[in-house]
């Protein structure tokens, strides 16, 4: 969950001030809908690891979903950064 917590906060502070990575600025300008799947994935991954701790079948499901996306959403922000 704490992963998915800290991904939530570098989220709104590239949202506030863009985040230079290698040259490029991580910010709502320069990356809207990569900052929208990476909001959906924070979300998602704390949502699953909450119910996880819970004990839920859900939790047990979603949580391997939620790291996927989270794998996929790094190929997507790796190829942005080699453009």
């Amino acid at each position: 969950m704490g992963f998915g917590l800290v991904n939530c906060l570098f989220l709104a502070i590239a949202a506030v001030s863009p985040v230079a990575i290698k040259g490029l600025s991580y910010g709502w300008v320069q990356a809207p809908s990569l900052m929208i799947f990476h909001a959906l994935v924070s979300a998602a991954m704390v949502y699953a690891a909450k119910e996880k701790m819970r004990g839920s079948d859900l939790g047990h499901k979603a949580f391997p979903a939620a790291i996927m996306s989270y794998v996929l959403w790094l190929c997507m922000a790796l190829r942005w950064l080699t453009q």
